[in-house]
């Protein structure tokens, strides 16, 4: 059997594609992450009050949901709830974390695929033809995340790897110059994104997107509170056939999906042996209000084809965007956000076991720990959205393969199929910590 490895390129991390190909057919291919940086283990032995700040080094990108999720982890071993400011602080920090997110990965991984994948070029641009393609598009994205990098600042203590999270709540509290400071970026956002999200209807909602792009049938998991959207808290809630929910608490996340640590990629414990998909779609098939009938308006100008395509993922992370912009212009006119809220203390552990979720940008993320008599870290497991979305990947990936190499050679098909890749969204780093 011959194996081809190839670099791939233009993804938030390090990781190869690899085309095994057997009597001149392709037999299958794999997103491979191989890096190993252990996280799971760092943490073992470390005081649970520390692990929030060592967690969010797992990556330059994800430090906020990081280390959100592991605050809230904490808080359910000692049945802390923190206060109403903390909530919205962290809220807010999560939102520009998710503007820094979402548009980067627009513009820089998917955006010059979708031109070609469109016929608008022949080519994806390069990086200096990209910047050259659209100038205003170019100042947007780039003046977006430039907000996001801000408010990161403002409410996380420095823009990457936020320090002001802690279990019980959050060790800051804005003054009124940082808060008008805030709004006038979301109020500047606000505008930004729905001149690219105008864009990005004109240039391809008249397409019909690739049926190589089309989701097979899949299972979708989101968090989400009585079906609106919420990244921060709620239920979790498993679609199937697109027709069946089942919710759950986080706790009771091992009846569904569980990790073994030795192997990619996390066995969704489906019978029929369906894909399991977090992320953008999945939270589009499970919410029902985005709270924001302007997002309602976006979505309708896109036709059914588009619906259950993977291609759709970039435009739901525009309007993403402008939901959650629009939402923390309303939290900085909560009066609980100018209040002075002390930190609660952590003594008595209700239980050893901590397990919380949040909705990064790329999907569900879930921190489960255990702790001894210690106060220490037992045990560590985390589960990441790309590694939920890895089994779904290599499927897609292996059928488009196998149909490309039927009438073209490797190095097509090694081009096309890093496209599809990156459409996942993947971040290499969080699923390798």
């Amino acid at each position: 059997m011959q194996k081809v490895i190839d670099v791939c390129t233009r993804v938030e991390g390090h990781g190869n594609l690899e085309i095994y190909v057997k009597d001149d057919e392709v037999s299958h291919v794999e997103f491979r992450i191989g890096p190993y940086r252990g996280f799971e283990h760092i943490l073992i032995g470390k005081k649970i009050a520390d692990v929030p700040l060592i967690i969010s080094r797992v990556c330059g990108l994800c430090h906020a949901s990081q280390s959100i999720v592991s605050c809230k982890a904490i808080e359910s071993m000692y049945n802390i709830k923190p206060h109403l400011q903390a909530v919205i602080l962290r809220r807010l920090l999560m939102t520009g974390k998710l503007l820094k997110s979402h548009s980067m990965h627009y513009f820089f991984q998917s955006f010059p695929d979708l031109l070609e994948i469109f016929n608008l070029r022949e080519k994806s641009p390069d990086l200096n033809d990209l910047l050259k393609y659209n100038t205003q598009l170019t100042s947007n994205t780039f003046d977006i995340i430039k907000i996001g990098n801000e408010i990161n600042h403002i409410f996380g203590g420095r823009s990457v790897h936020s320090i002001t999270p802690l279990p019980g709540g959050v060790i800051y509290k804005p003054s009124l110059k940082n808060i008008k400071i805030a709004q006038k970026h979301f109020e500047k956002a606000s505008f930004l994104l729905e001149t690219i999200i105008e864009e990005f209807y004109h240039l391809f909602s008249q397409f019909t997107p690739p049926e190589e792009f089309s989701l097979p049938n899949t299972n979708y998991l989101a968090l989400n509170k009585n079906r609106t959207y919420d990244r921060y808290e709620g239920i979790l809630t498993i679609k199937k056939n697109n027709t069946k929910f089942e919710d759950f608490s986080e706790i009771e996340y091992k009846k569904y999906f569980d990790k073994d640590p030795n192997l990619q990629g996390i066995d969704f414990g489906s019978k029929d042996h369906t894909n399991l998909l977090v992320g953008p779609i999945a939270r589009n098939k499970i919410v029902e209000n985005y709270g924001s009938e302007l997002f309602l308006s976006y979505l309708e100008h896109f036709d059914k084809s588009w619906k259950n395509n993977l291609l759709y993922s970039n435009f739901l992370r525009l309007v993403e965007m402008h939901c959650e912009v629009t939402k923390s212009l309303n939290l900085l006119e909560d009066p609980f956000l100018r209040k002075v809220y002390p930190l609660p203390e952590i003594n008595v552990i209700g239980n050893k076991n901590g397990i919380a979720v949040v909705e990064a940008p790329r999907g569900t993320l879930i921190h489960h720990y255990r702790i001894n008599d210690k106060k220490t870290i037992e045990e560590a497991r985390l589960f990441i959205a790309t590694d939920i979305n890895l089994p779904i990947i290599n499927n897609m990936i292996t059928d488009y393969a196998k149909k490309l190499y039927e009438k073209k050679d490797l190095s097509f098909v090694k081009k096309k199929v890093q496209m599809m890749i990156r459409t996942f969204d993947p971040c290499i780093s969080c699923a390798t910590h």
